[in-house]
């Protein structure tokens, strides 16, 4: 019985069946008698052999399970590729009768059967040049193989149209199951969207070259070879993730071979996509058009979600406002909304050497387009909180779109901001997790799950179940942790208690009556000792949870006009060292917090309990005086961590991040501190005497049924 199937993208391409003969039509499809072999040809020139069928791509026309590395797979894909003009499988390669009469002249030299993959590099080297196309390197080539064996592939700078005449480009990703529509997660970053940063210049076959090597090695080697992109390097720890596929957006390879389409968009002034970068409103309707573009398209549903991290993530808020035709949900996963609290400013402290150093690398990404706003400027000329930091924060009007929220522990950002919008969003319709400070591979693999349900119940059908409403990744200590699931945040039955400061440098749970005792501590860390002054607990009698909001009140002095406070809490062993609490066993705090001591006036309005609410305004500076006494109240991120019995809670008090006498402990080198850039002081912690100190921590009640994960 005859059948008709499809051979994927290839237009023109010879074949033959028992006494069918043909080329594969304009919709790719050929004619094949069931049960029996079809040949696939060029000319004369034999790509390979199948059992006919619905749809077959080159992976069929050589032995099942073949590798995407194997030669002769490579070879045949090779051949075939470089008739494309562009970059991915935007259009269907056309083998027409130039390629066919190119090929017919070098068939002599090309064995696709070689095991050296050099071979094929001078025929078609030959057939490319008469033809006026540029050979597709072997790496190009295994990356559109790698695709086609996880069920999907990419079309490349596609231009999407904008509302003002304008266009953006974007990659699109699509599984391969021809005629079908699937629901569209679209991103949009100011980073470029190649692997695993920026983009090409397109009018440059090395740098072509040098991209798609780059995402090859990225898939291919350990994360001890540090993969090189010709562009400035974003740092080599970057270099050496293999966790995230680019900065800000989700992995093509977890969702889009789930029947997901992905939309990777680069606004204007970023990589090839024409323009200025920081135009106020113009990535949020360069987005929006994107996502109602996709919306739009043959391969879509007409259901769409907004996805992303970070940068990716804080585009959204703005759009989702807007309501775009399509939309449906959207995930902000780790999320700034307060760029003056969250980011520039944490505490009132400075996150200049952080944002000199990210504003060099976004411009690093797209050096052939330029800034609307010079950011180090705006940092110096706005100290404080005011009209223009207002001006930059996100819209929570419109919250009753399905929204996926996720903030970093420990991190300098995105550990406030999901929080806020959770208060403010439609319970409902919302989850939020609590995760690792190295947040960024989580959406594509830890957090991938939970996600992947909030998406599929809002744009494939509520017949699919929606994931807990609250997650929250709980650290155990030396790289194990567990999922916690609430179904409310703060989680139910939390009970804020306090620690209090003692004379003895102790933390105790009841207040006391202490006699006045001072712990004074240079403003500038040593380089090796201890910086600051530490605070412990009686070891604990059981085992303790810790979720939620933390926060210190605090009673201090300087010598100095200010004080930079940073209070980190530590759980401790028996003998005496310190849990590595980080995801691959590394030391971080359980929980941090800071504040610049002229900073501390509070917002009675917006204060909880478990959260102070800093004005961060000129009018309310208040310089300290040297030796005056005042309570200051820091704000410490949510976190969370269980304490187990036997150990104890160390609490420190210092000038920076900077604590020498925990081993191995590296300080994140974002924030200027006042100590660091003035002459050294010295400041006070005053207990006892009628003093106010005291850490708030929320202890949860404890689970022990969980499953021990291991990243």
């Amino acid at each position: 019985m005859s059948a008709q199937g499809i051979f994927s993208d290839v237009v023109g391409l010879s074949y033959h069946c028992n006494s069918t003969i043909g080329v594969t039509a304009t919709d790719c499809t050929y004619s094949y008698d069931d049960g029996a072999v079809v040949t696939f040809s060029i000319g004369d020139l034999v790509i390979g052999q199948s059992v006919g069928k619905n749809f077959l791509t080159i992976y069929d026309l050589v032995p099942i399970e073949t590798s995407y590395s194997d030669p002769k797979l490579i070879n045949r894909a090779r051949l075939l590729f470089s008739f494309t003009t562009g970059q991915g499988l935007e259009a269907p390669i056309i083998i027409d009768s130039k390629i066919r009469e190119a090929i017919k002249k070098y068939a002599s030299q090309i064995d696709l059967d070689s095991r050296n993959l050099s071979d094929i590099d001078v025929p078609l080297a030959g057939i490319c040049n008469e033809l006026g196309l540029f050979p597709k390197t072997v790496s190009h080539t295994r990356n559109h193989l790698r695709r086609y064996e996880a069920g999907f592939k990419v079309m490349r700078d596609l231009k999407i149209p904008t509302q003002d005449g304008s266009y953006v480009l974007g990659d699109v990703y699509l599984p391969l199951q021809p005629e079908k529509r699937y629901p569209v997660l679209v991103s949009c970053t100011i980073y470029g969207r190649r692997v695993f940063y920026s983009g090409p210049n397109l009018e440059s076959q090395d740098e072509i070259a040098a991209f798609e090597r780059a995402e090859d090695e990225w898939h291919s080697t350990a994360s001890t070879v540090e993969i090189q992109v010709p562009r400035e390097p974003w740092g080599k720890s970057w270099a050496l993730q293999r966790g995230f596929e680019n900065i800000g957006t989700f992995n093509t390879f977890t969702y889009v071979p789930r029947g997901y389409a992905m939309v990777k968009v680069d606004p204007r002034g970023v990589s090839q996509t024409p323009g200025t970068r920081g135009i106020p409103g113009q990535i949020t309707s360069d987005f929006r058009d994107a996502v109602e573009w996709a919306a739009e398209q043959s391969w879509s549903d007409g259901n769409v979600a907004m996805v992303g991290s970070s940068y990716g993530a804080n585009t959204q808020w703005d759009v989702a406002r807007l309501k775009p035709k399509g939309l449906k949900c959207f995930v902000p996963y780790a999320t700034d909304l307060d760029l003056y609290r969250e980011a520039a400013y944490t505490g009132g402290i400075p996150a200049i050497t952080y944002l000199a150093d990210w504003f060099s690398r976004v411009q690093a990404c797209s050096p052939q387009w330029g800034e609307s706003t010079d950011l180090m400027q705006l940092m110096n000329e706005h100290p404080f909180y005011d009209a223009i930091w207002e001006m930059t924060n996100k819209s929570l009007d419109q919250c009753d779109i399905p929204c996926f929220l996720a903030a970093a522990q420990i991190f300098m950002i995105h550990g406030r901001g999901a929080y806020e919008a959770w208060r403010a969003c439609n319970a409902e319709n919302t989850h939020l997790q609590l995760v690792a400070r190295d947040y960024y591979p989580w959406p594509s693999r830890e957090s991938a799950g939970k996600i992947m349900q909030f998406l599929d119940h809002h744009l494939k059908g509520n017949e699919h179940p929606k994931p807990e409403t609250v997650g929250i990744h709980v650290r155990l200590g030396h790289g194990r942790w567990y999922w916690r699931k609430e179904k409310t945040w703060p989680v139910p039955g939390i009970q804020y208690k306090k620690w209090h400061l003692t004379a003895e440098g102790m933390l105790a749970t009841d207040p006391g009556q202490d006699p006045a005792t001072e712990f004074a501590y240079s403003t500038k860390a040593p380089v090796t000792g201890k910086s600051g002054v530490s605070f412990y607990s009686s070891p604990f009698e059981e085992d303790v949870e810790f979720a939620g909001h933390f926060s210190a009140t605090l009673s201090i002095s300087s010598s100095a006009p200010e004080a930079d406070v940073v209070v980190t809490l530590w759980p401790v062993h028996g003998d005496g060292q310190v849990v590595p609490l980080g995801a691959r066993g590394q030391p971080e705090p359980l929980a941090k917090g800071f504040l610049r001591a002229s900073h501390r006036k509070t917002d009675g309005a917006k204060t909880l309990p478990e959260r102070p609410w800093h004005t961060h305004t000129k009018a309310d500076n208040a310089p300290l005086h040297p030796g005056e006494a005042v309570q200051i109240d820091v704000e410490i991120y949510p976190a969370a961590a269980k304490i187990r019995k036997g150990w104890k809670l160390r609490v420190d008090i210092t000038p920076s991040e900077d604590q020498p006498d925990i081993p191995g402990y590296i300080k994140p080198d974002f924030r200027v501190m006042y100590g660091e850039v003035h002459e050294k002081g010295t400041n006070t912690i005053l207990v006892g005497g009628g003093r106010t100190n005291y850490v708030l921590c929320p202890v949860v009640p404890p689970k022990e049924d969980y499953p021990n994960v291991i990243l």
